[in-house]
């Protein structure tokens, strides 16, 4: 579990695939599921494109539990299939 429940601080955030590396910060929100609840970055238009993530691109992460930082490592972008 990643924790982001305790306080909801903001984590960081490095793009590893870009170059140069970029890193920031970006706020998270807690958001009321039937089921409980669910956390998310806060500005999620920002944090796409400054990452360059596209919709129904192929994204490639890891989470630091401990650091609190999401690493986008990989982004392979979509490509549409054509018969």
């Amino acid at each position: 579990m990643a924790k982001l429940d305790l306080g909801l601080k903001d984590i960081t955030i490095r793009v590893l695939h870009r170059d140069p590396p970029e890193q920031f910060t970006n706020g998270t929100r807690r958001e009321r599921k039937q089921e409980g609840f669910r956390y998310a970055l806060s500005r999620w238009s920002k944090f796409m494109k400054s990452t360059g993530i596209k919709a129904r691109d192929t994204v490639h992460y890891s989470f630091d539990e401990n650091e609190q930082v999401l690493s986008v490592e990989k982004v392979v972008p979509y490509v549409r299939c054509t018969d």
